[in-house]
Parts: structure tokens; sequence; C-alpha cells
């Protein structure tokens, strides 16, 4: 079965028709979604938009309204968008911010979390804040925040593995009031990635995949696994194998991004490359591509080279999965 881009989309939308009926069951989605909300204070469905309700998180318990409307969500918003929440503000650290969101987030002012502009986010009058990483709480922000509207903080380490996506989109469903919506997100998420992994093993059996990035540092970095943003993925839940000069450079729990010099470029021994290129750091890739050392390797001379967008592979969100797996899918199965 081949795999363009517009058959990718055909694939999808197959799913998703199929698993919001199955939805109405719950099953495991709901069973852990009831979890989070028993820790959180859960709150009846018949709750009205004025009532509020108490919930508990790494640095104590907050009162929230019940059907939040205005929300800042700083780096879930991926999260929030998948859940079809818009946030009023959005993430941003100096240039940086997630570009791959920009059909959903379109006019949304950034809000740059390096230096935050408390006079802009008590303009936006949010009645519930959100922020991804407990980091951005200290130095007093925590308590500046709480006095323009109640803050809910994620410790760092449940936004920064992958393996918690699951637990970390409950989270924000529940504080939204759309756990059914997370449960159909969740549903379309395995069955797609169950049925794409069947056929990646099919159609890239005897191959290795490999991801490089070249940073806005200007440093080159290989991407390893098992885990980390990549290597969960592309690894794990898409079942590639990983070339041999991964395993042996970028394999490990501490291992799996490491930083390589141009002189191992001849060694990435892979028959598939994912590349993803920093914003200003193009004519740095164009340098790369005209080596002759880039020229001689495996997945260049097969012609898989594959562009991707960093920003999309190092978050864990519904909508970058998904574009991750829309990039595998177009490169190994590509339409004939």
């Amino acid at each position: 079965m081949s795999y363009s881009k517009k058959g990718w989309s055909l694939f999808c939308t197959i799913i998703v028709l199929v698993l919001v009926l199955a939805a109405c069951g719950g099953g495991e989605a709901k069973e852990e979604a009831g979890a989070v909300q028993t820790e959180q204070a859960s709150a009846s469905p018949e709750i009205q938009s004025t009532d509020t309700r108490i919930v508990e998180h790494v640095l104590g318990k907050i009162e929230i309204p019940a059907q939040p409307q205005n929300v800042i969500g700083l780096f879930v918003e991926d999260e929030m968008s998948a859940l079809g929440v818009k946030p009023i503000m959005q993430y941003s650290s100096g240039a940086y911010y997630q570009t791959y969101l920009e059909d959903y987030l379109k006019d949304v002012p950034k809000l740059d979390t390096a230096a935050f502009n408390f006079e802009a986010i008590m303009a936006a009058q949010p009645d519930l804040i959100i922020l991804g990483f407990q980091g951005w709480a200290e130095e007093g922000t925590y308590e500046k925040l709480s006095k323009i509207a109640p803050t809910y903080v994620f410790t760092g380490s449940e936004i920064q593995y992958p393996q918690n996506w699951k637990k970390n989109l409950l989270i924000v469903a529940d504080l939204l009031g759309k756990t059914e919506q997370a449960e159909v997100v969740i549903n379309k998420r395995e069955a797609e990635t169950k049925l794409a992994k069947e056929q990646l093993q099919v159609a890239a059996k005897g191959k290795t995949a490999a991801m490089i990035r070249i940073h806005a540092s200007k440093e080159l970095r290989l991407y390893g696994g098992p885990g980390g943003q990549v290597g969960t993925a592309l690894y794990g839940d898409f079942g590639l194998e990983p070339a041999p000069i991964i395993r042996k450079l970028a394999w490990g729990e501490d291992m799996d991004i490491q930083t390589i010099s141009m002189e191992i470029i001849p060694q990435i021994d892979a028959d598939y490359i994912f590349l993803a290129v920093d914003e200003g750091r193009e004519n740095q890739a164009e340098e790369l591509k005209e080596s002759s050392m880039w020229k001689n390797i495996p997945a260049v001379q097969q012609g898989h080279v594959f562009e991707v967008r960093g920003d999309v592979w190092i978050t864990n969100g519904p909508l970058a999965y998904e574009k991750k797996l829309e990039n595998v899918m177009t490169a190994i199965i590509p339409n004939k």
C-alpha cells in the first residue's frame, strides 16, 4: 500500500471516523483520565462555566474555573490545539517558537518565557495559566502570575519525556474540561501507530535509519535512542532499525543526542536519513550537502535523505507526533 501525502491524509481520516464511534466506549483512556481527575479534584459534567474546582499541581493547590475560556498554555499549545482549544497567548523563547502550529495559532500573540511581560499577560485577561516547565515559575514568576490568574505548573520531567505524552494530554484535557476529546486523540494515535508500524516493518525490512539536526548553535547533532523525542518515535513506535553508527555513538539513557564533527559523516551508514535544519542554518546545510563526505554516504547515494522540521521532532505533542509519522511514512512508503 503506497502512502503519498494525499493517501496518508485519507488513511488518517478513515481512522478518525472509526475512532470517533469507538470513543464512546471510553476504554483505557477513560480510566487514565479518571485517575488524573481524582488526583486533581474531579468536576461534574453538569457544572456551569461560573463554577470552580480545586486542582493540585507541583506547587500546591489552586482554584480554577470548571470550564476555562481564556487560557495561556505555554509549551502545551500542541495539546490544546489537538483538543480544539485556542490559547490566547503562545510560547516563544527569543526568536524561537513552534512554527509547525502556525495553522492553529494564527494571530495568537507570543509570550517570551525568557522575559515574561506581565503587563501583556494581565491585558490578555486569562482565567487560567499553564506553565509547561517548572523552571518558568522560579524567581517570583509564579507568584506574579498567580496574582493575574490561577496558574498550573508542570514539572520539567512531565513535558520533557515522550513516554509521558498520554499523561500530559490527559492533564491538559482535565484542566480544560476536554477529557472526551482527549480519548479520541489517544485512540487515534494508538491505532495509527500500530497500523503504520506493521507497514513500515515490511517496507523497511533490513534497512536502517538515522536523524541528523543542524542546530541553531551550528552543531551537528546525531539523534539516537532508545528514549528521547526522536528515538522513542523513530526506533520505538515506528519500529525502524537504527544505523550501526547510532548504536555506537548515540544509544543509551544519557547518550540519545550526540554532537558530531564533519569527520563522522562518512560513518553514517544509514539507508534513510532524516535531516532537520534549524532556522538560520540553511547555508550550513548547503555546505554539508555539497561536501564529498556527504555525497558518498549510502542514504545520499540512494536518494533517501528527507528534510524534516526540527521543532516537530523535538516536541512530544499529538500534532507534532502526527507530523513525525507522516514524515516517516511518506519517506519509506512513497507514492509509486
